[in-house]
């Protein structure tokens, strides 16, 4: 069961609610002046997000790699034209 309760709230049930997280699975919202700031959750949810996180990451790490010998190249077709371009002034 998911529930939303202010802070202040959270602070004085703090045992209940890892009770809940532990037990029933709940995930506890959490807000502050009325503005939700944080969840509450069991450890198993949170290594799940942290697991589909990393392959996220792994993959996208994947994906960019094989960019990198295109970006160079085009670094060093830059350059090589700067080259050949002597007497034109460039400013940084």
């Amino acid at each position: 069961m998911n529930e939303t309760m202010p802070i202040t709230a959270a602070k004085a049930r703090l045992s209940e609610l890892v009770g809940r997280l532990v037990h029933r699975g709940d995930k506890i919202f959490i807000t502050k002046k009325g503005k939700s700031v944080a969840v509450l959750l069991p450890l198993e949810a949170y290594e799940d997000l942290a697991k589909k996180e990393r392959r996220n990451l792994l993959s996208a790490r994947s994906a960019l790699a094989d960019l990198d010998a295109e970006i160079e190249q085009m670094c060093r077709d830059a350059y090589s034209e700067r080259e050949k371009e002597k007497d034109r002034d460039v400013t940084f």
